[in-house]
């Protein structure tokens, strides 16, 4: 996999993020007997409001985290995606790659309960940094920072988890 994080993109020069997460999201609802009920384009590519990863995120919502086992290995192998097998709580992750040999994520699936917290959480956070700049700004910044210090894309993903933390309890006391 691939060890380094990738660098980071301010705009969507190459790669129409917004036709991308159409197809993709038109790709899981017309999978045979699919689970998904709904997705959502989240994080840094869907406004460029701060510098991100040119990887493409979609919230997906199912109505029961069990369900995705009639998709995971399957379908979803056959559409690309292959599940990342990290400590994730309450979600699957599934990442699709640039090859099978480099396997630079290019997208990413979080599929988690529908109108869980976690996934009510997704959906703020990601409106939050959509329509607030400064707030954008200073999760970029962090995020960067996070980046340039963390010495694996596990431990990048880790802090991450804490940046995004860290922010719902801006978001909540706001």
């Amino acid at each position: 996999m691939y060890s380094q994080v990738q660098n980071f993109i301010i705009e969507d020069k190459n790669i129409d993020f917004a036709q991308q997460y159409e197809t993709l999201s038109t790709t899981l609802f017309n999978l045979l007997d699919t689970p998904v009920k709904s997705t959502h384009h989240i994080g840094g590519t869907k406004h460029f409001n701060y510098p991100t990863e040119p990887i493409l995120d979609i919230l997906v919502g199912v109505d029961n985290l069990h369900d995705i086992t009639s998709l995971d290995e399957k379908r979803l192998n056959y559409a690309g995606f292959y599940r990342l097998h990290h400590p994730y709580k309450k979600k699957v992750v599934m990442a699709q790659f640039n090859n099978l040999i480099d396997l630079k994520q290019i997208a990413r699936l979080h599929i988690i309960q529908k109108d869980s917290t976690l996934y009510n959480d997704y959906l703020l956070s990601t409106k939050y940094l959509e329509n607030n700049p400064s707030a954008a700004q200073t999760f970029g910044n962090a995020k960067q920072n996070i980046a340039q210090h963390a010495p694996t894309i596990r431990a990048y993903e880790n802090q991450k988890q804490q940046l995004f933390s860290k922010l719902l309890k801006q978001i909540h006391t706001d």
